[in-house]
């Protein structure tokens, strides 16, 4: 798991960060495609 994937979570799960800042994050290396996935495909808070 790398490092940020966490706290990348936790910020898309609260709507803090959009889909074009998560696929960001992995466009420079700080995620994997399989987390990028994993957090895409995560539930946002209402």
């Amino acid at each position: 798991m790398s490092d940020l994937y966490p706290f990348i979570l936790s910020m898309w799960q609260r709507k803090k960060i959009d889909e074009v800042k998560v696929e960001s994050y992995y466009a420079k290396g700080l995620i994997t495609e399989e987390e990028k996935d994993q957090i895409l495909a995560t539930p946002q808070e209402d």
